[in-house]
């Protein structure tokens, strides 16, 4: 299990750094560059990545038979888990939100059991509790999402390979992402919410460079929003990058906001994250 070589033979690291352009922020002396995280790998999509690579390479057999985490039924991060635990020869476990589910309800889960996955479908209202079912109390417990201590560690190597910048904007999901690059950069953070969870968010210790936007959740997570999809769709023709309408959607049309109402300075050069999720 050579993380290094998995990291050298198949990823695309450092991801690409991209600058776009826009009069409406070129005509400010804004520059807005994207750090194509998407590009890491076709399945191993942005963050996902960053957030894996620490509790694959702590890993060990010694201690714990596989890894275990948890998600919906479309979830990136069991994706994710499923392609790198079935890639490193580490078995894995998915507890999936829905009993109603099977491994034939849709792709996804399909992929992620022909990988080896081992899922478990259980009701939304236990989900809620996250068990770990007995046969797998040997397995190391990543929260959902990624979420934890070693995620946030895994966006150190992101920071570093930043160029000079000013200010960053990234996606806020379960937070791992938005926390641990505050943590190692010492410029501006600005964390647009995805969904509507800013109360448990601030109930973890966030840095004094953090701050977080919910002015841009567009209602629930995940609904559908007409105005939020052509915004995607019109980003792209304009830009040729792909992003979606859940995370880097949200996250881009907060941005260009910002630079409209004038909340960024003039001559600002900023990074802005792609986390990917785009499939």
């Amino acid at each position: 299990m050579d993380i290094a070589n998995f990291e050298f033979n198949a990823l695309h690291l450092p991801s690409p750094i991209e600058e776009i352009y826009d009069e409406c922020w070129n005509s400010k002396g804004i520059q807005v560059f994207v750090k194509r995280d998407d590009l890491i790998h076709p399945i191993i999509s942005g963050n996902k990545w960053r957030k894996l690579k620490n509790y694959l390479q702590t890993f060990s057999f010694n201690t714990h038979s596989g890894l275990l985490s948890f998600g919906g039924a479309y979830s990136n991060h069991l994706y994710a888990l499923a392609f790198t635990g079935h890639s490193l020869g580490i078995p894995t476990v998915g507890i999936i939100r829905g009993d109603e589910l099977n491994i034939e309800s849709n792709p996804f889960l399909t992929k992620m059991n022909e990988w080896g996955m081992k899922l478990q479908f259980i009701s939304r209202t236990d989900y809620r509790m996250k068990p770990i079912p007995a046969e797998f109390e040997s397995y190391q417990v990543i929260a959902e999402g990624g979420f934890g201590r070693l995620a946030m560690q895994g966006m150190e190597d992101l920071v570093n390979e930043l160029p000079e910048h000013d200010l960053i904007y990234t996606a806020i999901g379960t937070g791992a992402t938005a926390i641990g690059v505050a943590n190692y950069s010492n410029k501006p953070v600005v964390g647009v919410l995805t969904l509507n969870n800013k109360t448990e968010i601030e109930e973890h210790k966030l840095p004094a460079n953090l701050a977080i936007e919910d002015a841009y959740v567009f209602g629930k997570y995940a609904k559908q929003n007409h105005e939020l999809d052509q915004f995607c769709a019109d980003f792209y023709v304009k830009h040729q990058i792909p992003i979606e309408p859940i995370y880097t959607g949200r996250m881009f049309y907060a941005l260009i906001e910002h630079i409209k109402n004038g909340h960024i300075a003039p001559n600002t050069k900023l990074v802005a994250i792609h986390t990917g999720g785009v499939k």
